[in-house]
Parts: structure tokens; sequence; C-alpha cells
């Protein structure tokens, strides 16, 4: 059967035996209750039954002419278009539809996957919601080795949606093994009836079990992730004066240091939050929110909007800079102003090259990359290197990779002499500066660590609803600390899940990724991502802080209220601002 024979038949598909009638009308029905109700739905393909019952204006996408043609024949659509399924642009502006459907499409090989999905995401509204399905390995079209299908496992149907979308709603669907699928099928049909009962209640234990891997095939619903709306939201709470609840501070020209909070209860059960400004030091603050901002500007994403805001903020860590006020700062300070006065020099002026080259020289005299932080130095001069090629540079870079290399242990992450050296963001530092210094020396034989670090991280950090926690520590450590919680101490600092370390995570992965690495994490990423953004056990929360940026925690018990944490920082704006951009425009 040639593909476009086998794209026109699929449209109305023959009556099959009872066993795979149900199997179609349970994808179909799955399908539907997870699309709910909506205006205008995108059917990309699906078998002919499944819009029949929905009551929306339908506009019908097929992968050939004879399909569509077909189609316009028997399916209730109100628009039928066709697109070449090697390179299916969508020929809708953004945003036109509420909910998008494809169940059956994303089986076939020939189909560009990723470059539809990338479609349907620009073609939905902001709040629509996509459904699709796919077998996975279990099939017993698999077994019988029905080579024109692409059978997907769990994880490799999640990397479809991930980063750009996150996963709201699924169904496992069970199917008989290939022989026992074959002989009831070949059963008189009045004895098929009870092996589809118990197919189904078999589908709504997998469901209910969350049992990915004994599913045959998956409904999965998915929701584009706002990463743009989102970036504009945290550069206004940036720049925003500090009265509005911003971090502008337009007297100094500088960023804010920290909003503290308190919380107040609205009477309905919900907090709200009252916010002050906290103005003391900045050096292990602001840094990190310039270089969060100089990332954007230097992207393919920016605008001019904050240009002179950003250079009184450059102009003021200058001033410090040439009074001497450096030798206070931290390494955790330097590299990220390095990374934020290199780039300054590419978009604004050459001269900011100058401050960014003075800080190399105090920094690498200063420091031995003993401290984990002591990694961002690395990350900072990697850009003051592609500026400036010099010698000497690299060689400061090549140490560092040499020293930072030596600290990996066996069990998979940086081992430094700082006492907090084994914690989530000392790690990702870590692999900030050595994947960047790998990238622009050319010397990425050391990537094989940053591999390891991540792979630490996703499997022994990553929880299951994708937040991070703080540091892993031995059951009597936490047993002890479980007792002093229990009589009303702080909580430990495990207990902490903290907004910035997703962010952190990610831009982790992206410099891995920039500096060539091979290995896929964008699954992990769409799970760090959607637990700021829906995922967390309060639910969104940039929506939730209402000030435009994520908040600071959240305990494991669900708690705001530790008191020396109830602030936001805008080093973790910086960080998410790095991710945003990355997101958007990075390597994903």
């Amino acid at each position: 059967m040639t593909r476009d024979a086998h794209l026109k038949r699929w449209v109305n598909q023959p009556p099959a035996s009872p066993l795979v009638e149900a199997l179609r009308t349970a994808e179909r029905r799955r399908a539907l209750d997870q699309l709910g109700t909506n205006d205008r739905v995108l059917d990309l393909a699906s078998e002919a039954g499944v819009t029949r019952e929905l009551d929306a204006a339908v506009t019908r996408v097929d992968f050939s002419p004879d399909a569509s043609e077909y189609a316009s024949q028997i399916v209730d659509a109100t628009e039928f278009r066709t697109v070449d399924p090697e390179a299916p642009a969508l020929p809708f502006d953004a945003g036109h539809f509420d909910a998008a459907v494809s169940i059956g499409p994303y089986d076939w090989k020939f189909l560009a996957v990723d470059d539809l999905t990338d479609e349907i995401h620009r073609t939905l509204a902001p709040d629509g919601r996509f459904v699709f399905s796919v077998p996975t390995p279990r099939s017993p079209y698999a077994v019988a080795d029905w080579n024109t299908n692409r059978y997907y496992t769990p994880d490799e149907a999640l990397s479809v949606i991930s980063p750009d979308w996150r996963l709201v709603d699924h169904d496992l669907v069970f199917q008989y093994p290939y022989y026992a699928h074959m002989g009831v099928s070949a059963l008189p049909e009045r004895f098929q009836d009870s092996f589809v009962d118990l197919a189904e209640r078999a589908s709504d234990e997998l469901t209910a079990r969350d049992r990915w891997d004994g599913a045959s095939y998956l409904v999965l619903a998915a929701e584009p992730q706002q990463y743009r709306s989102r970036l504009d939201d945290a550069l206004d709470c940036l720049f925003r004066p500090v009265a509005e609840n911003g971090f502008w501070d337009d007297e100094d020209g500088k960023i804010l240091r920290a909003h503290d909070y308190e919380i107040v209860d609205d009477g309905e059960g919900e907090p709200t939050f009252s916010w002050t400004p906290d103005d003391r030091e900045l050096w292990r603050y602001a840094p990190f929110g310039l270089m969060g901002t100089m990332q954007w500007r230097t992207s393919p994403l920016a605008t001019e909007a904050y240009d002179a805001k950003i250079e009184r903020a450059l102009s003021y860590f200058a001033r410090k800079i040439d009074d001497g006020t450096f030798d206070e700062m931290p390494s955790y300070g330097i590299g990220p102003l390095t990374c934020a006065f290199a780039l300054a020099a590419d978009v604004f002026d050459d001269d900011y090259e100058r401050v960014a080259r003075r800080l190399f020289e105090h920094a690498n005299d200063r420091f031995d990359f003993t401290h984990a932080e002591d990694s961002l130095l690395a990350y900072g001069w990697s850009y003051l290197y592609e500026r400036d090629p010099d010698p000497e540079i690299r060689d400061a870079l090549s140490d560092a990779l040499w020293t930072m290399n030596d600290r990996l242990t066996p069990e998979g992450l940086f081992a430094f002499d700082n006492h907090t050296t084994r914690r989530h963001q000392n790690q990702m530092y870590a692999c900030w500066g050595f994947a960047r210094a790998a990238e622009v020396t050319g010397q990425t034989g050391y990537l094989d660590g940053v591999e390891r670090v991540l792979d630490y991280t996703i499997d022994e950090r990553m929880r299951d609803d994708g937040a991070f926690i703080w540091q892993d520590v031995s059951l009597p450590r936490r047993l002890r600390r479980e007792t002093t919680k229990r009589l009303g101490f702080r909580p430990p600092h495990w207990d902490f899940l903290y907004e910035c370390h997703q962010t952190f995570f990610v831009n982790a992965v992206a410099q891995y990724y920039r500096a060539g690495g091979e290995r896929d994490y964008d699954h992990a990423v769409r799970r760090a991502m959607s637990w700021i953004d829906g995922d967390s056990s309060r639910g969104d929360l940039v929506e939730l802080a209402g000030i435009g940026v994520p908040m600071r925690f959240l305990t494991v018990d669900d708690r705001l209220d530790v008191d020396d944490q109830m602030y936001k920082g805008s080093y973790e704006i910086g960080s998410y601002i790095m991710a945003l951009s990355n997101l958007l425009s990075g390597p994903f």
C-alpha cells in the first residue's frame, strides 16, 4: 500500500473485531474527556470518529490531498486543509485555535513529529490544550513488527512535548499482549465482550496507579508553556520601581538586592503578600540580576526597552569597581559581573571590556577554585575570552577546567572545600562554568563530567513533581532533624524546594548543550519548569507571588513562612531570565 493510500484509508478505518473497536473507542473517549469544551478545534488527521461528538468549529488537517478529499465527505468540519507531513507548516495564524487533537498520526514514521508539535504550539491560544496518542513498545503491533509505525517509550513520548509544553493530563490504555490479542480477536464476537470489559478496567487501573510501563497506548494532554510572557513579566519586575514592588532603585541607578515579604490572610484561605524593599549589600544578588539581563540583551529576543536602566546599573558597578569595592565581592559576584560587562561591550560600548578585564585580573590572582562558587568565575571569564582571546585568559580557563575536573567524585558530584559543596546550587554553578569553559576553549572532552552531575541530579535529587531537593543527606541525619522539626525548630535545609534551583538546572543543561553535549535532557527541563508553572503543591508560583516572578520557595510540607527565607532576591530573577531566554532562543 502506498503512503497516500494508507493516509486515505486511515481517515475512516474499516470495521474490526470488538476488541479492536474497543481500543479505538477507548482512545477517542479518553482524548475527548481530556480535550474538554472548546470553540475552535484543530483536528490533525485523527480517525473520523474522534471529533464527531464535538460541539465546536472543527478545522481538519490531513497529510495528503486524497485523504483530505475523502475526509471532506465523511468528517463534520468547517474547513479542510492539506500539509506536507515531512514539513508540516500549518496555514493558520498564531493563537488561532482553542484546542488541538491528533489520535493516531504520531505513530507514522514519515511524519515530522517535532516540527508538527512546534506548529501546534504556535497556532494554539496561550491557554489552549493539545491532546494526542502514541503506541508504546508493549503494543501488540510493536511485537508483531508492524514497521510502518513508530513506538514510544513513556520518556520518548514525553520528550515530544519537552521542554515547551506542560503535561496536564494523561490516560494509560491497556491492550492484551500479541498472542492473547490475536486469540481473543479470533473468538466469536459474543465471547469477546468480557475481555473488552477487562481491558477497560485494566486501563483505568493503570491510569489510577500511574503505571506508565504497563500501557500499550498513551493519551496525553499538554498546554503550551508561556515562556515569552513570563520573560516579559520578569524583566518588567526587575526594572519596575521599588515602590511598585519592582527591583529598580532609580535614585541610585541600581538593582535592588531583594524584597522581603509577609503573608497576609485574605480571609478566604489564600495567602497574599506584603513586599518590603531590602537594600543591603548587593554583591551576591544584583550582579546575578544584571548577568541574566545581559544574556537576554544579547539574545535574538532582545529589545532596547531597558537599555537606559541597564547602562545605569553597569555604571553603578563600574564606579564600585573603580573605588576598590570589588575587594569585598565574593566570586559569586565577580564572575557574573565579568560576564555582564563582557556582554555589555558587545551591545553598548567597547569601554565595558576594560571593566571585565580588570575583574578577571583581580579574580585570577585572588581565587583558586577551592570553593564551588569560584566556578562562576570560569563562567564569566569565558565571555571575556570570546571577545578577547588572550592566551592568559585561556590558560586561566584551562587551569580552572583541570582543577574542577579533579574535584569530580565517583559518586557524580563536585567536591569543593566549602561545607555547602554538595548542595544543588553549588553543583549547578560548577556545571555552568565547567561546560562554558570547555566550550570556548574547545576542550569538550570534559563534558562527560557535566553529564555525570546532571544524571546524578535527575536520578537522586529530582522529585516526582519535578522539584529538586536542596541536598540528599543520610537517613540518620534526616531522622535527627525530623525530631527537632517536630519540636518546633526551623526546618532543615533539605526541606526547602527553591524556584531558583529549577532554573539553575535549566541553565546548566543549556550550557551543556551549547558546548556540544549530545545527551537529551529536555524531558527533565520540562519537568523542572513545570514545577514553577503549575505542578508545585501551590500551583503556579508566578501567579501566587503576584509581582511577575515566582515565589522563592516552598517547603516539602507546603510552607511559605520560614522567617529567614521570606524574600525574593534579584539573583533568582537573573537566573530565571537566563532560563527563559535559553528556552526561547537557546539550544533546546
